[in-house]
């Protein structure tokens, strides 16, 4: 069964955001700081982790950074929680657990060694920039 679409942000208000939201305003920072390959991956009837995969790439371990940073002041400028990254640049694999949305943030390499597009089924991918 599919987490609720619905998000409680931290923010004063206690506003309601959607997953497909979220994804919008993480898509945005990561664009902001020119991630390649970025695809959506809409989870929501194969997988119970989460409603939606982000995955993208970085040119270099500076830029695994300024991706991060991208998103975080896209999700700040909303007022929302931003996860701590797990993972580590040298492994040139970082995750972003939003719960509803994961967000994988991998160098070319590793991108074309783990296939994440593959394993979820293309046929879920909803955008590609």
């Amino acid at each position: 069964m599919p987490r609720s679409p619905k998000i409680i942000t931290r923010s004063k208000k206690k506003r309601e955001i959607t997953s497909k939201q979220l994804t919008n305003i993480i898509c945005k920072g990561a664009e902001d700081k020119l991630a390649s390959n970025i695809e959506i991956i809409d989870t929501r009837k194969i997988s119970s982790v989460c409603n939606y995969l982000i995955v993208c790439s970085a040119n270099s371990k500076p830029h695994f950074d300024a991706i991060v940073d991208g998103i975080e002041a896209e999700i700040k400028k909303r007022g929302l929680k931003m996860p701590k990254p797990q993972g580590e640049k040298e492994s040139n694999w970082i995750i972003l657990d939003f719960i509803n949305v994961i967000v994988h943030i991998l160098g070319k390499e590793e991108r074309q060694k783990y296939n994440l597009e593959e394993l979820w089924g293309k046929s879920g991918i909803i955008y590609h920039l």
